[in-house]
């Protein structure tokens, strides 16, 4: 329905009209309906309460607790224990355990120099020369400048497991480090 000279058919005008009041309509509805009563009234609590009756449930404001009910242990916690239990199973031949305990306390505490010495100490338990190597050198990289004796005990472990890799040259350039940091 385009815009023409020509003359609109009595169809084409009752369509437009038709569409005219429905367009009318929905924006009528559109509009809102005004409202001659006024806003509603708020409860004045400042006054006395209302009595309870017998069987109604009483509602009170949360109080949260001063102290959770069951506190998560702490990681450093967490990292105590699974060390434990790594050195208990250790002591028990299962290195296979072991090994799963420190790497479980490892993804909590991935920072701590020690705890990738002891999978290093575990690793060559098992003879895997070859992650020792990397373990030990984990943790010399992660180790304080001053700890020393965590510092010279990782290069014994790499010097060691150089050796056993039939790295001659290597062994004695980690065992000449270790010597210098005792």
């Amino acid at each position: 329905m385009y815009l023409s000279d020509e003359p609109l058919s009595a169809s084409q005008c009752t369509f437009r009209l038709l569409g005219a009041v429905v367009f009318v309509t929905l924006l009528s509805a559109c509009a809102g309906v005004s409202r001659t009563d006024g806003p509603a009234q708020v409860e004045d609590r400042s006054s006395t309460p209302r009595p309870v009756q017998p069987n109604e449930p009483q509602i009170t404001a949360y109080i949260p607790p001063t102290q959770p009910r069951a506190a998560r242990p702490a990681p450093k916690r967490a990292v105590a224990v699974l060390t434990r239990r790594a050195e208990d199973q250790r002591s028990q031949g299962d290195l296979d355990g072991a090994i799963v305990s420190l790497e479980r306390a490892l993804r909590i505490a991935p920072e701590d120099a020690a705890l990738w010495h002891r999978l290093a100490q575990a690793r060559q338990a098992q003879s895997r020369h070859d992650l020792v190597v990397q373990l030990a050198a984990k943790s010399n990289s992660l180790a304080a400048p001053g700890d020393q004796a965590l510092r010279s005990s990782n290069w014994q472990l790499i010097a060691e497991a150089r050796r056993a890799l039939g790295d001659d040259a290597g062994a004695r350039s980690a065992q000449a480090r270790a010597d210098s940091l005792r």
